[in-house]
């Protein structure tokens, strides 16, 4: 990588005292397509719109525990099939490379290709298609890169995951390393390059959030039949257990009908599904969440875990009840964790007294999951 790089330098303009930026952004838990995805991230390069021609060349070197990068960089050619030796070239062609113990990524244009390079402007400010490029007369079109022709503005340079277990915040950039490097073109036309000022930005992940509001907020109703119904009043109150909707969503919101103001707190029981350490690393993070210190902990399993099923429900979050609002709204971010929610039911403190027995669990759970 570092004599990659001397080579880029050598092909830049004289000068290098220019006012492009290239923004490099290190995104965790992102699979690269804007799907949340626990361990994995993403890095995308972003060229200052307006004082160059967009990326000509980037280098990215990343530090933590890495145990796969790829590089996502497009690259084609397109070949003339009556003069086989008559090939045109788009894309990051040279000193295209991945390395996965050294978690470092690069490619730039191929000027040695001289007439035969097609030069892609606007890389990192554009969306583009390397197969607009393709002269009519060269049809053997090949992805050499493998990576598509389509590309975002917001450029993705690379893929990588971490290992199971492991904090995908621990991965940065190495910003002590002379291979974190970009190049742009000075404008859009011919192929004079200049060396870009660079940012890099590191995004965590969203936090995530198991709330009690008055309305939704987040996601799309997951409750069957509209809402999770609750029966009773004056703290005598029993809460259907709601499986919601199929599949299980990790954002969504499942109002509550209903509830009225009495003094003390609401408790929401939910069955959340995914492994064992994902889900005790979202409780540990939430701040709703109860354990078995909580007064009601005991007397809500002992009434409600059958109407969950098998192993009851395995989260109980408790939130004061505000006595303006006679309807409330559970919502749920959990991107990117690993962990959905699965069912939930919600009783007023201290309605777990009022239940009348194990008779009653046929209408808590009567409700069924539906598509």
């Amino acid at each position: 990588m570092r004599k990659l790089w001397l080579g880029i330098i050598g092909l830049a303009a004289a000068s290098t005292a220019n006012a492009a930026v290239v923004t490099y952004t290190l995104s965790y838990n992102d699979d690269g397509t804007g799907t949340a995805t626990p361990g994995v991230f993403a890095v995308y390069a972003q060229a200052s719109p307006g004082d160059n021609g967009g990326i000509f060349a980037t280098g990215v070197d990343l530090t933590g525990n890495i145990d796969f990068i790829g590089n996502t960089l497009p690259g084609y050619s397109f070949k003339k099939t009556t003069i086989p030796t008559n090939t045109k070239f788009a894309g990051f062609l040279a000193g295209f490379a991945a390395d996965i113990a050294a978690g470092k990524v690069s490619g730039l244009q191929d000027l040695s290709k001289g007439a035969d390079l097609l030069p892609v402007y606007g890389f990192g400010q554009d969306s583009g298609d390397l197969l607009t490029l393709k002269p009519s007369t060269h049809n053997a079109v090949t992805d050499v890169n493998g990576n598509g022709s389509t590309y975002a503005a917001k450029l993705l340079v690379a893929v990588g995951t971490v290992p199971a277990g492991t904090d995908i915040k621990t991965v940065k950039f190495d910003r002590a390393s002379v291979d974190n490097k970009a190049s742009v073109w000075d404008d859009r036309s011919g192929i004079e390059n200049v060396i870009a000022q660079l940012v890099m930005v590191d995004v965590p992940p969203p936090a995530h959030s198991f709330t009690l509001d008055a309305t939704g907020t987040k996601g799309t109703n997951q409750a069957v039949g509209g809402s999770i119904a609750v029966t009773g009043s004056n703290n005598k109150y029993s809460s259907e257990v709601d499986q919601l909707l199929n599949p299980s969503t990790d954002v969504g919101n499942a109002p509550i009908a209903t509830i009225n103001g009495e003094p003390g707190a609401i408790y929401v029981m939910a069955k959340l599904t995914g492994s064992a350490a994902d889900i005790a690393t979202l409780l540990g993070e939430l701040t709703t969440d109860v354990d078995n210190t909580d007064s009601q902990f005991a007397a809500l399993h002992g009434n409600y875990d059958g109407a969950f099923g098998a192993g009851g429900f395995n989260a109980l979050f408790r939130f004061p009840n505000d006595a303006a609002a006679a309807n409330r709204t559970i919502n749920w971010d959990l991107s990117g964790s690993g962990v959905t929610v699965d069912q939930l039911a919600a009783v007023p403190e201290p309605a777990t007294i009022s239940l009348l027995g194990l008779g009653a669990l046929g209408l808590l759970a009567r409700r069924r999951r539906t598509a």
